[in-house]
């Protein structure tokens, strides 16, 4: 595939490159490291957000290095970490005049915390 085509389909490689890195076990940061490339250049690869296309082939080709894959495989890539669809239930079962407690709030708000940090480093 010609990476004028890949430029076009740019939001496939990034959930691609995400799904790669992770199962590799890289951070963003180490990841963007290994790869010489800068973190918030790297974040926005992984969003689909790089609008140059000189830059995207230069910043891919350093990261099929690092990931030792060609553009095919990438785009085959399979997660390994990948777990089969769930449908969720979703219940109401506290009174309607239910309020949480303090410390309860607080640790719901520490786990969004959690939560936001794990997407800033995953």
């Amino acid at each position: 595939m010609r990476f004028d085509e890949l430029f076009e389909q740019r939001s496939l490689v990034a959930s691609k490159l995400k799904e790669c890195i992770r199962d590799k076990g890289y951070t963003k940061v180490s990841f963007a490291g290994k790869a010489d490339i800068s973190r918030p250049t790297l974040d926005r690869l992984l969003n689909g957000a790089v609008d140059n296309k000189s830059t995207f082939d230069r910043h891919l080709q350093k990261i099929l290095k690092v990931l030792n894959m060609s553009v095919e495989e990438l785009l085959l890539y399979r997660s390994v970490s990948a777990k089969p669809v769930t449908a969720t239930v979703f219940s109401q079962n506290a009174p309607l005049e239910h309020e949480m407690s303090e410390t309860a709030k607080k640790q719901y708000n520490l786990l969004l915390d959690i939560i936001d940090l794990c997407e800033i480093y995953y």
